[in-house]
């Protein structure tokens, strides 16, 4: 008998209701191909080879901002952006992660500061400042080389500080216009690439390898300047089985023709109630919808949402185990929402940008 369409959407539906009631560590399984998510059923040799080395992808529920941590197979670790919406928050997420390190013995190796936004990049000053020993000495931080990341007062003015007092111990990367083929672990590599100004959304982006799964990371970008990175690096370096989703859902990102090339299962988001992190109607159209064939999950509907795979084929695809931790780890202490989902549908944004279609 033939699998009834988009049942792994229908899955996912009903695993998000149950989390918005605050049971924690809902799991399914994901059979990841271009453009489609169905739900797999692996054996329970499978599921133990999965969790004996993987690699991990956390993507907090930070409410208005955001923050992903991707653990390898090594016990080391990338944080993808990190930040929420305020002082105070924002040195509450920067001890979070130090504890979580600590606490899951897993070292930090490098920062992606994808761009000079308050909301991902900072609680980063506070992670620098840390003495912890689960944070590497020297810390390697990748971030762009624009003049928006300098400022004499303020968030931007801590961040540098923090680099100065860190001396030896914090290895800062600037790129524009630039890439870097970063070599983790035995099975895991990433590029790193920047295009050429965009202002303050001059966003670094991440195609991570883990080896057969590709994971692409985007910070906050416009349509057209994803569409400038597709023309320099070509699609290779966009092809992916994840799209963490650009600028929290704005319709203004994710132009048609990156989702096109992404050819994504699976797309993530952070996000929120207010304005500016909304995922938007327009957005959720040009990624197929829901119901549709891609599973999209958002943390303020699945707070915390941690995907592992050990990057191995699976019936055709790339096997997906997907938690989901609601309210979220840290959500409480950074205001971080949970909304049901016919509510966030009910009040999606939709905004006309004629180089997104």
């Amino acid at each position: 008998m033939s699998e009834p369409p988009h049942a792994d959407v229908q899955l996912r539906f009903a695993c998000t209701e149950h989390s918005v009631g605050g049971q924690k560590g809902a799991v399914m399984y994901l059979r990841i191909s271009e453009d489609r998510a169905r739900k797999a059923r692996p054996r329970k040799r499978r599921r133990a080879s999965l969790l004996a080395s993987h690699l991990e992808v956390r993507t907090f529920n930070v409410g208005h901002g955001e923050a992903v941590l991707v653990t390898f197979d090594n016990g080391r670790a990338w944080l993808m952006d990190c930040g929420s919406n305020s002082v105070p928050r924002n040195e509450r997420l920067g001890n979070h992660i130090i504890d979580y390190l600590g606490v899951n013995g897993v070292v930090l190796d490098t920062i992606v500061a994808s761009h000079p936004h308050f909301d991902h990049a900072g609680a980063i000053e506070t992670i620098l400042g840390s003495a912890s020993p689960n944070v590497a000495s020297p810390v390697t931080i990748y971030r762009t080389d624009i003049r928006e990341w300098i400022s004499s007062s303020g968030w931007r003015q801590r961040y540098a500080d923090a680099v100065a007092a860190r001396g030896a111990g914090v290895d800062e990367i600037l790129l524009l216009s630039a890439h870097r083929e970063v070599t983790i672990s035995d099975h895991a590599s990433a590029h790193i690439y920047v295009g050429a100004r965009d202002g303050v959304y001059t966003s670094l982006f991440v195609h991570l390898r883990y080896r057969e799964s590709r994971l692409l990371f985007t910070g906050d970008a416009y349509c057209g300047y994803e569409v400038e990175l597709l023309n320099a690096f070509g699609s290779a370096d966009f092809r992916a089985d994840v799209l963490k989703i650009t600028h929290h859902g704005s319709s203004s990102g994710t132009a048609a023709t990156i989702v096109n090339e992404v050819r994504p299962g699976l797309a993530i988001a952070s996000t929120g109630d207010h304005g500016g992190h909304r995922l938007e109607r327009d957005t959720l159209d040009r990624l197929g919808g829901r119901p549709g064939p891609r599973a999209i999950f958002e943390t303020v509907v699945d707070g915390d949402i941690i995907l592992r795979t050990d990057g191995m084929s699976y019936g055709g695809g790339i096997l997906y185990e997907a938690e989901f931790e609601s309210p979220g780890r840290f959500a409480e202490s950074l205001g971080g929402e949970i909304l049901r989902l016919a509510y966030v549908d009910s009040t999606r944004t939709v905004s006309d940008h004629p180089n997104c279609v």
